[in-house]
């Protein structure tokens, strides 16, 4: 089988991730919707989906799920630090996060 030409690599790789962008959008408006209707369930299913996602977009732009998961553990309580947020509810989640390694 003829190798592909650099070039369309590139390009599939770059319309990968475009339509992975566009999904990724498209599921947070998913999740929006389904708090609003309040089925757990769906929650779950839609912010399950958002994750996966987001592992699959970290693994088209090369990088290291470890990384993506050491990052999890820390970035988001980094973006919700000062901010109205529960502590008892913060530090559940970082624990699960720790208990994943």
């Amino acid at each position: 089988m003829p190798q592909m030409d650099p070039h369309v690599q590139i390009a599939r790789k770059i319309r990968s991730v475009e339509s992975v962008k566009v999904h990724l959008l498209s599921q947070l408006a998913d999740v929006f919707k389904t708090v609003q209707a309040g089925s757990e369930a769906e929650m779950a299913e839609s912010i399950g989906g958002m994750v996966g996602l987001c592992y699959y977009l970290a693994r088209q732009l090369g990088l290291d799920l470890r990384l993506v998961d050491e990052q999890a553990q820390h970035a988001w309580m980094a973006s919700l630090n000062g901010k109205e947020a529960d502590p008892g509810d913060m530090e559940f989640v970082r624990k699960y996060l720790r208990s994943l390694r």
